[in-house]
């Protein structure tokens, strides 16, 4: 099913692109050169927020990676930590920004969020559903954002798709190299008459860096768009990925199975729950061979209005996936000892509206959000009852799975924001954003478990109030305050397993929403034509911070933090050099304390939050004359980060990588233009963990060619 879909989607890019490409003769030249973007004007104005964002450009998201997807495209961020347990990025918590994790971040794709219910370990985003052929730009925003931008407490990663326009486009790239990986890419977009599309599609496999962690992994997606009379415009898309991920084997010294031909790790259930607690070999038990499949579908409508003065756009997005794990044997890795099939996101929806119109010296935003979601089924399709210990007569998921649990969490919300330009150099920004969130009770039958939960349930209302102010001295100097109020509110995961524990006598909590007060003070500095800098610090006063720990035999526990605080400081430069040179750099000092935690009552972790480290630094100098050749050389340095392990303290060394990219235009024609790419990663071979138990690949290599027509 996987290769016929891929077939179709390729078939059909290459279709569209080539009566594209024939349609295309005879008209005007056009430029084949893709040019970095301009910073977002709206309605003629730079907005507030768009000053205070780093933008990822188009160069830079053509950059080949062994790892395949976003996440090393965003490292070189301040403030930004990436936390992957394989190479190629898969699961959950994989992106922090200032120490907040992606329950706590907004993913967005041309401002639609894509954050996800996260139920069975599937986590808030799959970054390897998405791709960088269709990109523009990423747009990242930290900290205490505009009301429209909901309840984020670390940032907005908003991905920026290409639009279509009267010259078509196309492009087709392909990059190989270690760890046997392929990635190809092809992307067309066009705007004809009333009708405009996009179109991309992808294939990425590798062998991974672990033992059984190799990856197949095909993606598509098409966006179709209708001018209506009277500057309306209906579109609709699609995306769609398939992958075959292995699951990383057990591989240390103390397993009869040992092969020290992969370097020394831990095993990894890529979906849940765990199974390896309940079998009687524990992670012993199942080895090489054993995967998980994973399908993910996704469509969107819209609605949008244009004028002079304003806009409005009505877009929805329903989306699902499904996911089959098969674990085998590990003395014969030709037997099956476990197999089931899991419908991860099932028909969750949302629908996300805004309005904006310019009234004098204010730019006026309205808008608003509805979400409903859950989990769904999880069915046992095949189990060896002897390689498993007693605990399954009483944890009856392992036997028969779940029942799903669809619609049971809702949330809404309405904005409205007002940008007051007072003066030529004072723009002020106040914002509120009401919410409304629900979690229903659970189905007692949903559980899994054989003893029974109380009933319960959750309502919530809250009033969030957001200020920014922007004083601009002189042309090249900008002051940047902000201060605002975030609600951030339970996960579905941490929902079900906080309601199945609150019954028990074990741990019992009650359980709150977070409540953050967000403070940001921030200098933008330009001097003369060749320097820019910038320094931002922020604090943050969390209430009731949601954290969790696990417990044998009882599963996942969710608990509320009394007091977290989170305070930091950003500061970065670049500057302009002779010859076509750019030095830049980045460093973040960040710091995290915690009072009247539950769990951790001994103060192992020093009232410290878990895996923070205290600094992280990037730097790089680039060269690109505008000609045919432009390179890049980078490092990123992690600091020690300290995590408790049941209840030992754990420290997971610093580590710095040294990375160089380059790329050489061999071909340049009215029509045509091929260029040669490649990026060395890690070159000096550091051996390091981004999260414990995991050691990511030493040097790699991709390199590969990109031709645009």
């Amino acid at each position: 099913m996987m290769n016929m879909v891929k077939k179709i989607l390729i078939l059909a890019c290459l279709f569209l692109a080539w009566t594209g490409s024939i349609r295309a003769e005879g008209e005007n030249t056009k430029n084949t050169d893709i040019t970095e973007l301009e910073p977002l004007v709206v309605f003629g104005r730079k907005t507030n927020e768009v000053r205070e964002m780093a933008i990822i450009g188009v160069k830079e998201l053509q950059t080949p990676l062994s790892s395949g997807n976003l996440l090393d495209l965003l490292k070189n961020q301040a403030g930004l930590q990436v936390r992957r347990q394989s190479q190629s990025g898969t699961g959950s918590d994989a992106l922090r920004i200032r120490g907040f994790n992606e329950t706590r971040l907004s993913i967005r794709r041309d401002g639609i969020p894509l954050n996800r219910d996260g139920s069975y370990g599937n986590g808030p985003v799959d970054w390897g559903s998405l791709s960088a052929q269709s990109l523009e730009s990423i747009e990242i925003f930290k900290g205490a954002c505009p009301a429209k931008y909901g309840n984020t407490l670390g940032g907005v990663v908003n991905l920026v798709t290409r639009q279509p326009v009267t010259d078509p486009f196309t492009q087709v790239n392909f990059s190989m190299g270690s760890l046997s990986s392929l990635d190809t890419g092809f992307s067309h977009s066009w705007k004809k008459g009333i009708w405009g599309w996009s179109l991309s599609a992808g294939h990425y496999e590798t062998d991974g860096y672990l033992r059984n962690n190799h990856m197949d992994r095909d993606r598509g997606s098409g966006k179709l768009s209708v001018d209506l009379p009277g500057n309306w415009e209906i579109g609709a898309g699609f995306d769609y990925s398939a992958s075959e991920n292995g699951n990383p084997v057990y591989n240390r010294t103390d397993s009869p199975y040992y092969d020290p031909s992969y370097p020394l790790a831990d095993e990894r259930e890529l979906r849940g729950p765990g199974i390896s607690a309940r079998l009687l070999n524990g992670v012993l038990a199942w080895g090489d061979e054993s995967y998980t499949e994973d399908e993910n579908t996704s469509l969107t409508a819209r609605i949008a209005h244009k004028t002079r003065t304003g806009n409005f756009r009505l877009e929805g997005r329903l989306w699902n996936q499904t996911a089959t794990e098969t674990y085998y044997d590990a003395a014969d890795k030709n037997k099956i000892i476990y197999k089931r099939e899991t419908d991860a996101e099932d028909n969750n929806w949302l629908l996300n509206t805004s309005y904006s119109r310019i009234m004098g010296d204010h730019l006026i935003e309205l808008g608003g959000e509805t979400r409903r979601y859950g989990w769904g089924n999880q069915r046992v399709s095949y189990i060896d009852e002897s390689r498993f210990n007693g605990s399954i007569n009483f944890m009856t998921f392992i036997k028969e799975g779940f029942k799903g649990q669809d619609d049971i969490m809702e949330y809404h919300a309405v904005y409205a924001q007002d940008t007051w330009q007072i003066r030529p150099d004072i723009s002020l920004e106040f914002g509120i954003r009401q919410n409304w969130f629900k979690a229903g009770s659970v189905d007692p039958e949903a559980f899994g478990f054989s003893w029974s939960a109380d009933v319960t349930s959750l309502n919530e209302s809250h009033t969030d109030p957001r200020i920014g102010i922007v004083y601009s001295p002189t042309d090249t100097t900008e002051i940047t305050a902000r201060w605002g109020i975030a609600h951030r509110y339970p996960t579905s995961p941490e929902y079900f397993w906080w309601y199945l524990n609150n019954a028990s006598s074990y741990f019992n909590t009650s359980f709150n929403p977070e409540k953050a007060v967000q403070y940001e003070l921030g200098l933008d500095q330009t001097l003369g034509q060749s320097l820019e800098l910038f320094i931002r610090g922020y604090y943050y006063d969390i209430e009731d911070y949601i954290s969790s720990t696990t417990v044998p035999g009882v599963g996942s526990v969710y608990y509320n933090i009394g007091q977290v605080e989170i305070k930091g400081v950003e500061a970065g430069f670049s500057f302009s050099l002779p010859m076509n040179l750019r030095l830049w750099a980045n460093a973040t000092w960040q710091e995290g304390d915690k009072s009247d935690d539950p769990w951790d009552t001994k103060n192992a972790l020093s009232k410290q939050l878990p895996d923070l480290p205290e600094t992280m630094f990037n730097a790089g100098i680039d060269f690109d004359d505008k000609g045919p050749f432009s390179a890049r050389i980078w490092v990123n340095h992690v600091d020690e980060r300290e995590h408790l392990s049941g209840n030992s303290l754990m420290v997971l060394d610093a580590y710095t990588l040294v990375n160089m990219s380059g790329r050489y235009k061999i071909y340049k024609g009215p029509k045509l233009s091929a260029e040669i790419e490649a990026t060395a990663e890690n070159i000096l071979d550091e051996n390091y963990q981004e999260r414990e138990g995991y050691p990511m690949a030493g040097t790699t290599v991709m390199a590969g060619m990109r031709f645009t027509f």
